[in-house]
């Protein structure tokens, strides 16, 4: 069996492109998320004082990622460039352990942004929000069973 490099570099781009997909669609349904607990200000009983706290954290979080985007979008083009020049391996392993640590850290600056908003609200607002979270699941299982073309289904 012989070496594809063709073969290589595309399989090698899909996996760096699933990356960046994931990324981008984990920021956007946060931020979908984060948004909507304002629209219920009123039914959770949200202070003006913690919407604005609750505002702060999520542009804080949102600033970070977009930071790190940006980040990881030059080491992705760097990562592209030496594979298709075929650098060294350890240099390869290298730049992925730092495309690793940077999601890494995102990740756990998202985990962190959670927390400080839990925190911000009562136990009582936290456990409204989460029943109300959890009946919008319901809702959208119920809507995704009863459209299965929604879910790539072809009749």
């Amino acid at each position: 069996m012989f070496f594809n490099p063709t073969k290589y570099l595309l399989y090698s781009l899909i996996v760096i492109l699933g990356i960046s997909v994931s990324y981008v669609a984990l920021s956007s349904a946060e931020e979908k998320a984060a948004e909507s607990i304002f629209k219920y200000k009123k039914e959770l009983s949200i202070t003006d004082t913690q919407e604005k706290n609750l505002r702060d954290i999520l542009t804080k979080l949102q600033n970070y990622l977009a930071e790190r985007a940006t980040e990881l979008d030059r080491y992705r083009a760097e990562l592209n460039k030496m594979i298709v020049d075929k650098a060294d391996l350890n240099m390869i392993k290298a730049k992925l352990r730092t495309v690793a640590r940077i999601q890494a850290d995102a990740t756990f600056e998202d985990i962190a942004s959670v927390r400080a908003i839990e925190n911000e609200l009562t136990p009582a607002q936290m456990s409204k929000w989460r029943g109300m979270q959890e009946e919008f699941r319901k809702k959208l299982q119920q809507t995704q069973a009863s459209a299965p073309e929604q879910k790539g289904v072809v009749r």
